[in-house]
């Protein structure tokens, strides 16, 4: 089933939802938090009778986040723990808060406003949660730096206190965690980068906030998991014949980089698509028929009427891939025009096309037009670009803060009608409608050579057969990734190759990595 991942606002709203419109109490919520909190500590020393004894130190903050620390304390003092309670500045500014304080205080604890000086099994972040926005500085950041210097086993509750949890930055600084426990939703910081690095294990739990108090603000993010990759595949029937599936164009391949066509066509003729019609440089042909026999293939040298024939033969293709290796000569150009004048369906533009995009603005301009035009057909054009790529074509500084990455893709999305696939450690695939779905999938081995024409590939042979194809371009974006991560776990991510990626299809897409 697919699962939600919430910004800050959206996860206040349905907290907020929960209690006045639901009727259950902030108090009730809180407690379920600690309790998660709590069991997935123990999980952590695998019994609870493993973690009797333990010295914990829970540092509270002055809000909600603060007084799940303090509820939390509370039940670990109950299950055998030694706790110490610090906070930065004593006092509370929400009530629920002040309400948890007052029972440790009742329970005869205390709480301390200077560093911890002893030894600890466990060290519990509850300063800030999920609602920061500011830098951290002065006293705040000089404690987070001193528990970040401790022994044990660090844990976040809800987020780590300094990461940005809508768009994964560090404010200043911010808690390094082994284990990160949140409630009913991932929060985008969880998932981006540098954020991500700073969770360690993270862990959803439901403490009674569901997909129904999402209602006042609707949320925009997904994130596939393994069990939705045999129910998102296209399905494959025992009554079919190859013309069932479809058939795949791929443009790329010049005569200086080879390589890449035969990439892009392995990847896309291995997701089950009928056939798969190439167009590439003559001296491609050799090397393609070698690695794949069973694809069309259609060349063109300096000859345009060579090119115009090659551009006709994919016109029956469900989806056409352009850009892999294709470099950005005028004969490249011209192809793409003819692409973008004569075809109608699918087109997945990575690459040299987006560089081609990125030096002519009329030529992108019939890029954007056919996007919106194919919309209205149930057709996308779906972009591949890395960050360098995407700072080309839509002239931001590779510098620029994540939130302008963000809203340059989804005004690209929604506005063109396009797809907009930006690749990075954790790539994010913007829909036309605002969905953003968020890959968990993919390792360092994969930063290498020809892994973005994989993709490509993949993505160009899922659409063709797909019914609804803007569904399947983050399954293919889910399933490089985990090609990635099958041939790291049986190898290393150092050896890692484009190619081993294509070989692992078979066992990814069969549901076993």
């Amino acid at each position: 089933m697919l699962k939600y991942v919430v910004t800050a606002a959206q996860m206040q709203s349905a907290d907020r939802h929960t209690s006045d419109k639901t009727g259950i109490p902030s108090l009730v919520l809180m407690e379920r938090a600690a309790l998660a909190v709590a069991d997935e500590i123990c999980r952590w020393f695998d019994k609870e009778q493993d973690i009797q004894g333990k010295k914990v130190c829970i540092v509270c903050g002055s809000g909600n986040n603060g007084g799940d620390g303090f509820a939390l304390g509370r039940i670990l003092h109950e299950r055998g723990c030694t706790v110490d309670f610090y906070m930065v500045k004593e006092g509370a500014n929400s009530k629920s808060n002040r309400i948890q304080q007052n029972i440790i205080k009742n329970l005869g604890m205390g709480i301390s406003t200077e560093k911890p000086e002893n030894e600890y099994d466990i060290v519990v972040d509850a300063l800030f949660g999920t609602g920061l926005k500011r830098q951290i500085i002065g006293d705040y950041a000089d404690w987070i730096d001193y528990l970040n210097t401790l022994d044990g086993l660090k844990v976040a509750v809800d987020i780590p206190s300094g990461i940005d949890s809508d768009y994964g930055m560090i404010c200043g600084t911010a808690f390094q965690a082994d284990l990160t426990v949140t409630f009913a939703f991932m929060k985008w910081g969880h998932l981006l980068y540098p954020g991500r690095s700073y969770c360690g294990k993270t862990v959803v739990h439901d403490i009674g906030i569901g997909e129904r108090e999402l209602c006042e603000e609707q949320p925009f993010g997904r994130l596939l998991e393994k069990n939705d990759i045999v129910s998102m595949l296209p399905q494959r029937s025992a009554d079919s014949h190859k013309g069932t599936y479809k058939k795949t164009g791929i443009v790329a391949g010049s005569d200086a980089i080879g390589g890449a066509v035969v990439l892009s066509t392995s990847a896309a003729m291995r997701t089950g698509v009928g056939y798969t019609k190439v167009l590439t440089a003559e001296s491609n042909r050799a090397p393609l028929l070698k690695h794949s026999p069973e694809a069309l293939i259609y060349t063109y040298d300096s000859d345009k009427s060579r090119m115009d024939v090659g551009v006709k033969e994919l016109m029956d293709c469900a989806a056409i891939a352009v850009g892999p290796g294709l470099g950005t000569s005028q004969y490249a150009t011209y192809l793409l025009e003819q692409i973008l004048e004569q075809y109608d369906g699918n087109l997945i533009l990575d690459a040299d096309a987006l560089t081609i995009l990125s030096e002519s603005e009329a030529l992108f301009e019939k890029c954007r037009n056919y996007a919106k035009n194919a919309l209205q057909r149930h057709k996308y054009v779906v972009l591949t670009p890395h960050k360098k790529e995407f700072c080309r074509i839509t002239g931001i500084s590779i510098d620029s803060e994540a939130i302008l990455f963000h809203e340059k893709a989804l005004q690209l999305s929604t506005e063109c009608g396009m797809i907009v696939v930006l690749k990075d450690a954790a790539t994010r695939t913007y829909l036309p409608d605002g969905t953003v779905y968020i890959n968990t999938t993919g390792n360092s081995g994969m930063a290498t050579a020809g892994s973005g024409d994989v993709l490509t590939g993949m993505l160009a042979g899922l659409i063709s057969q797909a019914s609804e194809p803007q569904f399947v371009v983050p399954l293919g974006v889910f399933l490089h990734g985990a090609c990635g991560d099958l041939v790291s776990a049986q190898g290393n991510p150092y050896s890692l190759t484009a190619m081993d990626m294509v070989t692992a299809m078979k066992l990814v897409f069969k549901g076993e990595a």
